[in-house]
């Protein structure tokens, strides 16, 4: 349908349609993600009965001040996220609710398979209030999917959690916001919510002292970063980025395999996989679509629906990068650039002689998400890192085999076309602005600028060590 919409829509209507068939598979896609997540905090999905939730838990008012503080009792079970909703028969319809459920048992952990949980609605809003105010006292693709899998494998003390439902679904509600949650609640409610994810994962915190969140998806970026850093100036951020080009291969393989449906069920009944946003939807169909740009409606009009919604999605999000970067000196955004690139051994890209820059891009970037540049990581650690990595980007090379763009073809000319009209984005192999370069004595080009708000660990870890150790990664896709 798409190819007979190209030659009779103009266009601005072409785009038009393209974005109401994206806004049409997000929503969808969180309403089965949220489906998924019911049925294994409900027993599984054999035994998981809609009715049940009738008898759901509700709590209000005064209540949610003794509920908070059953949330931080450290020898109690800590509830996972379920969804936000809300509720037509509430007095006030357009109210959203959390629903979070709590693992039978005391133990921290979450558990992997699917269970009867304690299942829990609370107010959005005034929960995360109360939640904030606790957690202040007491103290979003290929690029995330790579380096977590390092991470994990070279075992340096830091938790994960990978692209959360619950995040995607509060950046989809942010993108439609016509229910008066001022932009002070959203933030108030993504602090709560990181904080309350990280607690969650406390038993799997070793000695880095760190929590690695990898936002949902590049579609969530232009919604989700801004606030994300604001809320938490203090902490390590990595943005990972790829060429637009190799962008488009990755998402066309997703879609390939995967297709452009919604319900993308989890290959197991595993708590990592049935609350983590499908790559296949939030890497591929842009949530805050581009604005004030003229020309990009005409040149989308040359590539195929699968691949404009990528183009899209990425110039979308590098945009909100750029707008970040160009307010730094007011934000204080001072991420770790990671290009892809280094990772992937790509040739060109900073090393004209051809050389293998991969290891020390690898090093660079575990040294700055565990905060130990001047502490050696362990030689057996860098040895597992290198190993996952040589795994990962072997995958990821077979995977996208059949959709590789070359340099120079039709193809990729339309892409750089699309992306040309935004005149801030460089084309091509260049890269982002403030890109680490892989250096054994490398440095952050704007880190000496945080360095009255952060409280330093070391002389040398002041410039990216967090005051509450939370790293996030954002990636492109």
């Amino acid at each position: 349908m798409d190819i007979f919409s190209r030659n009779l829509l103009s266009p601005d209507r072409l785009l038009a349609k393209r974005r109401q068939e994206y806004t049409y598979a997000v929503n969808q896609c969180v309403e089965y993600n949220s489906l998924m997540i019911r049925q294994h905090v409900g027993g599984g999905k054999k035994y998981y009965s809609p009715k049940s939730e009738e008898m759901v838990e509700k709590i209000h008012g005064g209540e949610i001040h003794d509920f908070v503080r059953e949330i931080l009792d450290s020898k109690k079970s800590t509830p996972v996220i379920v969804a936000m909703e809300q509720d037509p028969n509430d007095a006030n319809p357009s109210r959203y609710y959390l629903f979070l459920a709590f693992p039978s048992g005391e133990g921290i952990s979450t558990p992997s398979n699917p269970e009867l949980y304690r299942r829990v609605r609370v107010p959005l809003v005034e929960f995360c209030e109360s939640m904030a105010k606790a957690f202040e006292n007491a103290s979003c693709g290929l690029g995330s999917e790579m380096l977590l899998s390092v991470v994990k494998a070279c075992d340096t003390g830091v938790a994960t959690i990978s692209n959360p439902a619950w995040m995607f679904a509060l950046a989809v509600l942010m993108s439609k916001n016509t229910h008066n949650v001022s932009k002070e609640q959203f933030e108030r409610i993504i602090f709560a919510l990181c904080r309350l994810d990280a607690w969650r994962v406390r038993d799997d915190v070793g000695g880095s002292r760190t929590v690695l969140f990898a936002l949902p998806g590049q579609a969530s970026v232009p919604l989700l970063l801004p606030v994300i850093q604001k809320v938490f100036v203090h902490e390590r951020h990595v943005f990972v980025y790829d060429g637009c080009c190799h962008t488009v291969a990755r998402g066309t393989a997703l879609r390939q395999q995967y297709g452009s449906s919604y319900r993308q069920t989890a290959a197991k009944e595993e708590w990592e996989l049935v609350s983590a946003t499908p790559t296949v939807i939030s890497s591929t169909y842009p949530i805050a679509p581009l604005r004030h740009n003229q020309d990009l409606p005409g040149t989308l009009t040359k590539l195929n629906g699968v691949q404009a919604s990528i183009v899209e999605a990425w110039m979308a999000s590098v945009d909100t990068f750029l707008d970040m970067k160009a307010r730094e000196r007011k934000n204080f955004y001072t991420p770790f650039v990671c290009r892809l690139g280094f990772l992937m051994k790509r040739s060109g890209i900073g090393n004209g002689d051809g050389s293998d820059l991969s290891g020390l891009a690898l090093k660079n970037a575990l040294q700055y998400i565990t905060g130990s540049k001047s502490r050696s990581l362990p030689a057996e650690a860098m040895e597992k890192a290198k190993k996952c990595l040589n795994n990962c980007r072997a995958n990821a090379e077979s995977y996208v085999k059949k959709c590789d763009i070359a340099v120079n073809t039709p193809q990729a000319i339309l892409i750089e076309k699309c992306v040309f009209t935004h005149k801030s984005i460089l084309i091509g192999e260049k890269t982002l602005l403030d890109t680490v370069q892989p250096k054994e004595d490398w440095s952050l080009k704007a880190a000496k600028k945080l360095k009255s708000y952060v409280q330093p660990q070391s002389e040398q870890d002041s410039q990216w060590k967090g005051s509450n150790d939370l790293s996030t990664i954002v990636t492109l896709q």
